[in-house]
Order: structure tokens, then C-alpha cells, then sequence
């Protein structure tokens, strides 16, 4: 595999090549991780390794005249409007990152400002939310690292496979992109899974942690 993939993406590579080896990998994934032909038909999976699963990252940017807003809106900061995720950030918080001069930044300034922005638990009562993000992308499935295969709104493949149904919790962070310049991070919202609240699935397309699902091309 290539040697410069994160872990992230090398697990999805295995993944692929699994289901590649098996003839089941779809030639178009139209975005999605992985996907599996099944009775000829195409279906579409997340993949996600060992660390806590995490979905839909988005940007927030920040300026004097509109405050915190979204990079780029779409139907995932949809959803996280709906939650009023924006509203949890402290109203009388202006960040350095662009407040300052971007070479006046310094370390200390993005440890302030990542001590006042990043919330970590903020749980989240509807797991709707995480099947419509998903569904909107035609994806129904997931695999998860060390815990098995699942699917998400509906078991669609009719595969009998355990339905995912972790506790959900949003996190606001401010993602460092690199250590140096100290101004090389960001503001991000995204949706977590807490990887202790997901029961093991008796099937794995890994074959570890269970039986690889009854899928037939």
C-alpha cells in the first residue's frame, strides 16, 4: 500500500482490496469508501479504523461581520444547524487565528485558542442524524476497525447484519495542520461516536472479529 496514506486511508485501501479479491467492489463508488455488488445490485460502505469514528467534518470560519459561520454550507452544516451547534460557541470569544496578523500568531495564541473553542461533550439524542448524513449519500452500511460490519438507516441488502447504533456526541475543535507556523490550524465541527458505546458486530468484512456477511454477486 502506499506508504504515505494515514491510517485512516490504508484500512480503507485494505477494505477495498478485500472486497476487490471477492469480484464484489462496484467500479464507481460515487464518493463513498467501499461498496459490494450484491445479487447485481451496487451498495455503498463507510469505513473507519481503530479511532473513534468521527463523521461529517466541516469547517467554521470567523469574521467581524458575521461571526462564526460555515466555510462552505451544505446539507451535512444543514444538520448541524438544526442541532444550533454555532450557538454553543462562547458569543464574546474572537479568535487570534483572525483577530492578528497571521506571522504575529504565536504559540500561545492557538493554545488560547483551542482551550476556548474546543467542546468535546456535547452528546446527541437523535442517531437520526448520522443515518440521514449517510442515506443523503446513497450509503447504507459501515465497517468498523476491530468491531465489525453494520448497517445504518436500513439493511437495505437484506444481509442480516446488526444495526450501528452508538451514543453520538459533536465536537468543536481547532485542528493544527501543522506544528509550525504556529497559525496553521483551523476551526472544525464534526460528529463522533463513542467507540465504547458500539457493541461488537458477529460479522466483519476483515474476518477477525466475525463472519464475513452472506453477500453474493
Amino acid at each position: 500500500m502506499t506508504p504515505n496514506l494515514n491510517a485512516g486511508q490504508r484500512y480503507e485501501a485494505m477494505i477495498r482490496s478485500i472486497l476487490e479479491n471477492r469480484n464484489l467492489l462496484p467500479q464507481d463508488l460515487h464518493g463513498n469508501d467501499a461498496g459490494f455488488i450484491h445479487r447485481g445490485q451496487d451498495y455503498y460502505i463507510e469505513i473507519k479504523n481503530r479511532t473513534a469514528p468521527d463523521f461529517g467534518q466541516k469547517r467554521i470560519l470567523w469574521d467581524e461581520q458575521n461571526g462564526w459561520h460555515w466555510a462552505i454550507v451544505d446539507s451535512v452544516t444543514d444538520l448541524f444547524d438544526e442541532l444550533n451547534l454555532l450557538d454553543r460557541i462562547v458569543k464574546t470569544f474572537i479568535p487570534r487565528r483572525y483577530s492578528k496578523d497571521t506571522n504575529q500568531i504565536t504559540i500561545a495564541d492557538r493554545r488560547y485558542n483551542q482551550e476556548r473553542f474546543e467542546q468535546n461533550n456535547i452528546l446527541i439524542d437523535d442517531i437520526e442524524v448520522l443515518y440521514d448524513y449517510y442515506a443523503r449519500k446513497e450509503c447504507y452500511y459501515i465497517q468498523i476497525e476491530n468491531k465489525g460490519f453494520y448497517y445504518l438507516l436500513e439493511d437495505r441488502a437484506n444481509l442480516g447484519v446488526p444495526h450501528f447504533r452508538p451514543q453520538l456526541k459533536l465536537r468543536l475543535r481547532a485542528k493544527t495542520h501543522h506544528s509550525d507556523p504556529p497559525y496553521q490550524y483551523s476551526f472544525f465541527a464534526v460528529i463522533q461516536a463513542i467507540r465504547s458505546s458500539i457493541d461488537r458486530s458477529t460479522f466483519d468484512l476483515e474476518e477477525k472479529v466475525g463472519s464475513f456477511p452472506n453477500i453474493t454477486p
